[in-house]
Formats: structure tokens, sequence, C-alpha cells
């Protein structure tokens, strides 16, 4: 810790007893608990918004969530004086979730339907600094960057291993992106909270209880996004294994049953081609001087995974009677 944290850390009513270096934090062993010191580029009313609706959600031995620790000012955004700005959670014990343990993976989707559930009743009485995610002009504005995208490799002349990849790539997963957009008119979802990034990196399991870390993406949209998130990110790891996902979906379903319109929206959302999407943006708003080799890997892994990924889809339209 240098200078700036300690600096930021005297306007808090607690004394740090130990601390140590976590991704992208500082965690501070208080007499009161673990607290969570880290950088933010959000302002006081959302944070605010944000701790507001976290005090609100309901508070029980299965599932916890951070809140906001307010300085002696009674603000939750703290200052240096080089005017970098910080905020302090109360942080809860407990170890990572697994990306590659079954019984986490499968606990962690049973926290998400418990935090869906939890947090369908809370906000709607409060002004929301965060507008709703237009999830439809989202998935045709990438439509629109990948046609541009295209364009633009075409134009080159001496065309690098990842453009010439791009371009082999591309009608194959140009035409998932859009049929999933035409899928997606079809599907009218419900709107409430989500949690805006809902990976293992956010859970924290102990023993049986659990809690859900880093709200700063959350705000008002369809909450399936967050199982999306959660099921895509678990089965390019576990190479789209039909089983464990049908036993994902069963169990948040038995907590927040979908509908028609939420599982023909998830549908959508899973035959998105996002990652070629994210590999491609990430290759045109850079310096292409410089094309890392990542890149390049991680599409050679799209194709490696693509069959498996096609089967899983075909299973869960038959499971689920999407034609």
């Amino acid at each position: 810790m240098n200078e700036r944290e300690s600096e930021v850390l005297e306007k808090y009513p607690f004394r740090v007893e130990r601390m140590s270096r976590v991704r992208g934090a500082f965690l501070c062993e208080t007499e009161d608990g673990l607290r969570l010191l880290r950088e933010t580029d959000s302002t006081e009313k959302r944070l605010q918004w944000e701790n507001q609706i976290l005090l609100q959600f309901p508070q029980n031995h299965r599932i916890r969530v951070e809140t906001y620790v307010e300085n002696v000012d009674g603000a939750i955004r703290t200052e240096s004086s080089d005017r970098r700005a910080y905020c302090v959670k109360r942080w809860p014990e407990g170890r990572e979730c697994e990306s590659g343990s079954r019984e986490d993976i499968l606990l962690g989707t049973e926290t998400l339907g418990l935090l869906h559930r939890g947090l369908g009743g809370i906000g709607r009485q409060l002004e929301s600094p965060v507008n709703i995610r237009d999830w439809r002009e989202e998935l045709e504005r990438h439509n629109r960057e990948l046609v541009r995208i295209r364009s633009y490799v075409r134009r080159q002349r001496h065309k690098s291993e990842l453009e010439l990849q791009i371009l082999a790539d591309f009608p194959y997963y140009y035409e998932q992106a859009e049929r999933a957009a035409v899928l997606t008119g079809e599907a009218d979802p419900e709107i409430s909270l989500c949690h805006g990034e809902y990976t293992y990196h956010h859970l924290l399991f102990r023993g049986r209880s659990t809690a859900v870390v880093d709200f700063s993406h959350m705000g008002w949209g369809v909450p399936l996004s967050d199982l999306y998130l959660y099921l895509r990110k678990n089965m390019e790891k576990q190479n789209w294994r039909f089983p464990l996902g049908k036993e994902m979906l069963e169990i948040y379903e038995r907590l927040c049953p979908m509908g028609e319109d939420g599982r023909r929206y998830l549908y959508a959302r899973l035959t998105y081609p996002e990652k070629f999407w994210k590999q491609v943006n990430s290759y045109y708003n850079r310096r292409k001087s410089w094309i890392p080799v990542r890149n390049l890997e991680k599409l050679r892994t799209l194709e490696v995974q693509k069959e498996k990924k096609e089967q899983f889809l075909a299973q869960l339209a038959a499971f689920w009677g999407i034609s």
C-alpha cells in the first residue's frame, strides 16, 4: 500500500489491522470484518443508488451481497489528494468459484436464481441513474460493426494471418448473427435489475453459503442476460457439454421460470457469435501495425469448438421446442 491508499483509508471509521493486495484492489482486515478498497470511476450518485439497492437485498443465510462503507463525511466516493477516486466495500468471506468444478458451477447457477428473485422487487421506487439496456439495438449495432470491419479488412493489400482468418470465418458467423437478430425480434422477456457481469470471478463460496460481489455494471435490463453470460462462459470452458448446460438451466428455472419469451431470448443470445464479434472488434480498435497472436489463437479456438456449439444449440432447440 502506498501513501495514496493510506491517505484514503484515514477518511473511514475503522482501523486496518492487516492488508493484502488482491485483483485490482486491497483487502483490509479490520475489527469490523473484511473491507475492500478499490479505485472507482463511478459518480457518487451512481454509487449511492447501487448501495440503496444492495442494502434492500433480502438478508438470509444462503446468499449475501456486498455493500458500501461511507466515509467520515457521509459519502461513498473518496478522492485522494491527486484526484483519484476510491470506494470501500464490506467484503464477504469465502473462496472464489472454480470454473472447472461442476459443483461450483451448479451452485453458482442456483445463486443466480436466488439473486434474481431477491432483486426482482427492488429499485422501482428509486430514481435510477442508469437506462434500460436495449439488447435488440445492441445486437443490430454489433452486426453493423461486423459488416464495417469486413469491408475494412477486404481493403487491406497485404493481409495478415489474422485478417485472412477473419475473412474465411465471416460468412458462417455473420449468418449466425443475422439469425440471432431475427430470433430476438420474436422474444419479449421480462425487464428487471441485472447484475450486469455475472461470472465466476464475482462469486464467493463459504460452504453452501454464497456471496455475489461487484455490482458496478448493475442496471435495468433482461435478467436472463446474466444467465446467458454465466452459461456461455462455462460452456466454453466445458466444451459445450449439453448435459451440464441442461442441468444449469433446470436449476435456474426451478427458481425463476423463463417462459417461452425468456427461452427464446436466451437461445438467441447463445446463437449470436459474440466471441467472434469480440475478437474482430478488438482487432479493429487497436493499432493495426501490431496484431496480437492471442486474437488469432482465440479465433482458431472458436473453429475447434464450432461443431460442439452447433450440437449444443441443436439439442437445446429440441429440448425447448424452438424452430
